[in-house]
């Protein structure tokens, strides 16, 4: 997908839907700061599709900016800017006059700006979770259908395998890519979804089961034909959850096990010419806990103070990292009147195998941020990230102060 090509979608969605315009309501001053999506001030198209036609759209665009102030892999000149921007569209098929109980995702995306991690800092666990090199590409494109009331649910398709395995909501706010993603779990994920099938069920509520299948070979999977070439494995993996309530508040655990069939440098306690192996596991589980909510009796209000904690493990001959542990808080609504404002604070360890051969035992990376929600479409969050030991190699600890623009149309 070129950027001509994005350019030209994103043309069709507009003018097909703004000769409707005519006959939207305008809103007020309010409305525009409280809504969720910043066409609704031009001409309503996101409700209005939504509404008439099933179709659901979003238009993100993530603005990065980090300087590495002290050290790292260099300071001086050390400010990058990675951006993003995505189009995603989703259908209900039922609302579309179609069939019942069934989703179509597709999404577009364009990355550029250069890399904190690799010009400046060196971490091994990646500062910003849209680092990536230049693409333009469709990322996912599925199919999902739920049976039974959605306690069952099948989807087939390119995807974003984190959507439904080590999705840490409480995390999702946070920018290093541990808080969402624990690394030692090695499944297709941004910027290298792959085709795979995934299933759920969730029989009672305080019980549910997800397994995933896919393309093995994790990198590099952005297109039909590629997978195909590059077709290994399977990456099969396995995620219970148990939900439970610890007074009026809720909490989860998630367990889970993969298994990766693609090949795996090897890392040996003694030289050896074996440089693969065939195969990797690995386990991984995290929680999640509300521990305050400021109106308890409203499942509408969101301000509270949530907990998380994760862990992972892989096999030291064929992993760098053997074990990460992290975790953090998420509080929102934490500055009286701000009631959609995110403070966070988290810790993320990975500890490194003894056979990788790196200097250091481990790398730490501790994130502070504030996101501002300034209208219901548009956020500022500054960020403040301070890393011991980047990548088991640098032996000076870096700290990287920044943050993020949001914008949704």
């Amino acid at each position: 997908m070129t950027v001509k090509k994005f350019i030209v979608v994103l043309f069709l969605v507009l003018t097909t839907t703004s000769a409707q315009a005519a006959f939207l309501p305008e809103l007020s001053t309010e409305d525009i700061i409280a809504t969720d999506h910043f066409s609704n001030n031009l001409w309503g198209l996101h409700d209005k599709l939504k509404e008439s036609y099933g179709l659901s759209f979003e238009i993100v665009y993530l603005q990065d900016m980090f300087w590495n102030t002290h050290g790292g892999i260099k300071t001086h000149d050390s400010g990058e800017y990675p951006r993003l921007m995505g189009l995603y569209l989703e259908l209900d098929t039922g609302k579309a006059g179609l069939w019942k109980n069934g989703t179509f995702f597709l999404s577009f995306e364009h990355h550029s700006g250069h890399s904190p991690t690799g010009r400046n800092v060196g971490d091994w666990q990646i500062l910003d979770n849209i680092d990536a090199d230049r693409f333009n590409q469709v990322s996912e494109f599925w199919y999902k259908h739920t049976f039974f009331d959605e306690k069952l649910w099948i989807k087939l398709g390119k995807m974003e395998a984190n959507a439904d395995f080590s999705y840490i909501e409480t995390g999702i706010e946070f920018i290093n890519s541990s808080a969402g993603l624990i690394p030692t779990v090695p499944i297709p994920s941004y910027p290298d979804q792959a085709w795979g099938a995934a299933i759920g069920i969730e029989p009672v509520s305080w019980f549910g089961c997800k397994v995933g299948m896919y393309q093995g070979e994790i990198d590099g999977s952005r297109s039909v034909g590629h997978t195909i070439d590059q077709l290994r494995g399977p990456m099969l993996i396995v995620e219970p959850s148990f939900k439970y309530t610890l007074g009026e508040l809720p909490g989860s655990v998630n367990v889970g096990a993969w298994w990766n069939g693609r090949n795996f440098e090897a890392f040996h306690k003694y030289p050896t010419h074996h440089e693969t192996h065939g195969k990797a596991w690995g386990l991984y589980g995290f929680w999640e806990q509300l521990l305050w909510k400021e109106d308890s009796a409203s499942a509408e209000d969101k301000q509270g103070i949530g907990l998380f904690a994760q862990y992972g493990w892989a096999p030291k001959d064929r992993f760098e990292v053997e074990d990460y542990v992290g975790g953090g808080l998420r509080w929102q609504g934490a500055v009286p009147t701000r009631n959609d404002d995110v403070l966070g604070l988290g810790a993320f360890n990975v500890y490194f195998s003894d056979r990788a051969g790196l200097k250091e035992h481990s790398e730490t990376a501790a994130e502070l941020f504030y996101k501002a929600q300034l209208t219901g479409w548009l956020a500022v969050q500054p960020d403040m990230q301070y890393i011991t030991n980047p990548g088991g190699n640098i032996s000076k600890n870096a700290l990287v102060v920044g943050g993020r623009v949001e914008f949704v149309f």
